[in-house]
């Protein structure tokens, strides 16, 4: 064996083989990439599982992740066939869904496989449940490449670590039980930028040109155009995941189109860039084609045919670009004709869709809406409203994710800053050091998204991606500064033994301390607080906390109702453009607010009156009818007429009512604005007992939730209440209760017993049943009962009325005699008949559930 010279290791040793592993990169970073989705998987799906599989029932979150649930189940009843057009929402016109089919898809094919061709419902449901954290965590991987293709495999890796433990709105849309399409949107849109760069930067520096292309010159063009292949792939999963994925195809247009003018400013070939961007758009179009519906037009919001001019549009397009560019260059015309013809080409193109096809221009105006802020009730959908310091800190903020919590200086090191400090440097490095498409494409996108997030929280789902890359890019770099890099280098050029590893960490000591600190540093800010923050944030799951109080009482509703009359099992045809569906007399709506449309659906099998699409509401300047009108209604008249005018065959639109606590005790304000209210006509602040403190003002309880729900319909003429939940004082709303009520004694000298009630509570809408009769002229008679409700819970209902004529008269909603067959078998009911008294004169007397629900009339006498 030679001797080691100049600390040069001697070639014939044998390396060790645990070196040989550390020195490998490939074998490194894989175990590291793996490692990563390991902990991802285990935060989104082992720490919540006990929260999501409890009492026999999977935990859902209870608004789109229940209707994916219902779509999907449908579709094994039925496959291969979805649900495009549903009539168990939104009576009585039923909707056209906009729903991408792939989640759905995924979900039914992954549960048929499991099931062998059979699977069991419990099968589905838990199918369903783990698909949001399998998708959340395999979202390291395409982050990962992101950070690998356009800086470096170690910016990959940290992104790919963060990303996996960030907290905020990704990690929240990630969680088991949150199967809603919104993490499935974030994982192909971040595949479809990952193979987006590969392509561009498989053409760079290798000169493709026309006569490759002409020549199928495969040495060439194999790997750009089956990488072009997988992004087009990519993209059409993406947009079958979103319908309005199409506009992830605008933002990578914006780059094509900038690329291709400083290719051919620059007197540099776009061949690779028209090869990339046509296969790429091309290959999008056939999985498109197969879910556009005519019926559709031009929406943005349905599959229709501006997808295929997004897809193949913009294939040919793009292609005749690279052409014009290459056609410029044959005949040697000036380099500036080629950007203005592209803005003239533009400029014609919206000319044109504005005068001849104006339902085109519409949808690309509609693109420019995703950047703004809504308004009037709009404003008030949490995930809606623009950006709050709180959110940023609490959604984007990493490590500082306490939702502000850390003062002054520490909010400036969150990566939300980070990340706009990032896309100034890579924008710098573009401009003044030197122009690398991928790069290019890379702060297009963030920059995008940025924008995004400034006018909707919401979209912080998919900035977390671009923040976990940004931040990452600065990180690399100040490890660099602080010399790993050099250090890393180094280890790969010296170390091949222990005692060779002995060596190079005793040479250079107070370095490798240095270095050993600032790494320790960065564990301890980035990954011990973050993992802590996501393990608690995740391990109670992703149902609310009043979810088992909906899940009972809408059971309840599915067996104790009528039947409406439609097969929830069966697939209804869309009506005819100008056509309306046809329910059966038998059908009817139920009418709570938007929030719970679905769960509605899902666990009732009942139609509702509004839904989590936000139809349904109402209100507005011109007051609407909807759930906003009737739920404010300031009498039980104009309730009543809400519920007239949304009819069909003759009857009211709903037949039930369904509220809870939260609707009653947290959000009526809010129900007031959709309907263009004020919110201060609901709420005040107040010094009480010393203390400031919001009041309700008394419109909140004039209001018809408010006599439904806090009052339990007293007094009401034809609404009573059939069914009410165990209480829940541990949830937003239900814990509100009795202050609300203690308030209302204390402030308007009410009466109310004050406890804390149903949660959930559901009203029958009915005509009442006319009791009548002689009394003494001018003698006020009072009717009251005794109603105890399905969990023991006793009150009193009562109508007071002035004799006039002669002849008083009373319309009661409770029947005293019990349910009948075929009709609501109510669990809350009178304890026994009405009492009616005049004076001195006292009498009872039973009604009919048959006169309640016919409007029959009950005659005695009091004189």
């Amino acid at each position: 064996m030679t001797e080691n010279v100049d600390g040069i290791p001697d070639s014939n040793s044998k390396e060790h083989p645990i070196i040989s592993l550390l020195k490998n990169n490939f074998s490194i970073y894989t175990a590291f990439v793996l490692f990563i989705f390991a902990i991802s998987l285990y935060i989104r799906t082992v720490l919540p599982y006990d929260a999501v599989f409890r009492g026999g029932i999977v935990g859902f979150a209870a608004d789109d992740a229940v209707f994916h649930m219902r779509l999907v189940e449908n579709l094994l009843k039925n496959f291969p066939h979805r649900i495009w057009y549903e009539v168990f929402t939104l009576y009585p016109s039923g909707q056209t869904l906009h729903f991408g089919p792939l989640w759905t898809y995924m979900i039914a094919i992954t549960s048929l496989i499991l099931g062998v061709g059979s699977p069991t419902l419990e099968l589905t449901r838990t199918v369903g449940a783990y698909f949001p954290g399998v998708f959340g965590a395999l979202v390291v991987f395409p982050v990962y490449f992101i950070g690998k293709e356009v800086f470096d495999r170690r910016v990959g890796l940290l992104a790919a670590f963060m990303i996996a433990m960030m907290p905020g709105q990704f990690l929240s849309r990630s969680v088991m039980g949150f199967t809603d399409h919104h993490v499935g949107e974030v994982f192909f849109s971040t595949l479809f930028l990952m193979f987006f760069i590969m392509a561009l930067k498989s053409v760079k520096g290798i000169n493709i040109s026309i006569d490759d292309i002409q020549n199928k010159n495969w040495d060439k063009i194999k790997r750009p155009a089956i990488i072009s292949i997988f992004t087009g792939i990519a993209f059409g999963l993406y947009i079958l995941q979103w319908c309005n994925g199409v506009f992830y195809g605008g933002v990578v247009a914006i780059f094509i189109v900038l690329q291709y003018i400083i290719y051919h400013m620059r007197g540099r070939g776009v061949e690779g860039l028209c090869l990339v961007s046509f296969i790429t758009f091309l290959s999008a179009f056939p999985l498109v084609i197969f879910f556009v519906d005519p019926m559709n037009g031009f929406s943005a919001g349905r599959y229709s045919y501006l997808h295929i001019l997004i897809t193949l549009g913009s294939a040919v397009f793009f292609l005749a670009l690279g052409l014009l560019s290459i056609k410029m260059k044959e005949k040697n015309m000036e380099k500036f004709y080629y950007p203005l013809t592209i803005a003239g080409i533009y400029a014609l193109g919206l000319i044109i869709a504005k005068l001849f096809v104006p339902s085109v221009f519409s949808s690309f105006q509609t693109f420019f809406t995703i950047f703004q802020s809504r308004e009037g009730g709009g404003l008030t959908i949490a995930e809606a409203q623009p950006p709050t310091h709180q959110m940023i800190f609490g959604y984007a903020s990493y490590p500082n994710n306490f939702g502000g919590s850390y003062p002054g200086i520490f909010e400036f090191v969150s990566t939300y800053y980070i990340a706009l400090l990032a896309m100034v440097a890579i924008g710098a490095l573009l401009i003044f050091r030197k122009w690398e498409p991928e790069k290019a494409m890379f702060l297009i996108w963030c920059f995008t998204m940025f924008a995004l997030t400034t006018g909707q929280n919401r979209w912080f789902y998919y900035y977390s991606v671009n923040v976990a890359l940004l931040s990452a890019f600065i990180g690399i770099g100040i490890l660099d500064i602080a010399g790993l890099k050099d250090i890393s280098s180094r280890f790969r050029n010296q170390v091949s033994t222990p005692r060779s590893l002995q060596e190079f960490l005793t040479s250079d000591l107070t370095r490798h301390i240095l270095s050993a600190l600032v790494v320790a540093i960065v564990i301890m800010v980035v990954f011990l607080p973050n993992f802590n923050v996501a393990s608690r944030s995740t391990a109670g799951g992703t149902i609310g906390s009043d979810y088992y109080q909906w899940h009972e009482s809408l059971t309840w509703m599915r067996y104790n109702t009528p039947d409406p009359g439609l097969d929830f099992d069966a697939i209804y045809d869309r009506p005819l453009a100008g056509e309306t569906f046809q329910y059966p007399d038998t059908a009817y709506g139920v009418m709570s607010w938007w929030d719970y449309g679905h769960v509605i659906t899902y666990f009732a099998h009942r139609i509702p009156n509004a839904n989590p699409f936000q139809a349904g509401i109402g209100g507005g300047t011109n007051h609407a009818p909807g759930a906003s009108t009737f739920f404010t209604a300031q009498s039980e008249e104009a309730a009543d007429e809400v519920l007239w005018n949304l009819g069909v065959n003759d009857k009211p639109g709903s037949r039930y009512i369904v509220s809870n606590a939260y609707m009653a005790y947290a959000i009526l304000d809010i129900m007031g604005v959709w309907d263009g209210h004020d919110g201060g006509d609901y709420r005040t602040w107040a010094v009480i007992s010393g203390q400031e403190q919001p009041i309700f003002k008394q419109y909140w309880y004039t209001s018809m939730e408010g006599r439904l729900h806090i009052f339990d319909g007293d007094g009401l003429k034809h609404y009573r209440l059939v069914h009410e939940s165990r209480a829940n004082p541990n949830t937003r709303g239900g814990s509100e209760e009795k202050r609300c009520k203690a308030l209302y004694n204390m402030l308007y000298d009410g009466n109310l017993q004050v406890e804390d009630t149903g949660y959930v509570k559901i009203f029958e809408f009915v005509d009442g049943a006319t009791i009548t009769g002689k009394a003494p002229e001018g003698t006020i008679v009072k009717i009251s009962n005794s109603i105890m409700t399905n969990q023991g819970r006793l009150f009193t209902y009562t109508q007071t009325a002035t004799v006039e004529n002669g002849t008083y008269s009373f319309v009661v909603p409770y029947s005293t005699l019990g349910p009948i067959p075929d009709e609501t078998n109510f669990d809350t009911r009178p304890t026994g008949p009405y009492t009616i008294t005049a004076g001195d004169v006292s009498k009872t007397v039973d009604v009919a559930e048959q006169d309640v629900l016919d409007g029959g009339t009950v005659t005695i006498n009091l004189e």
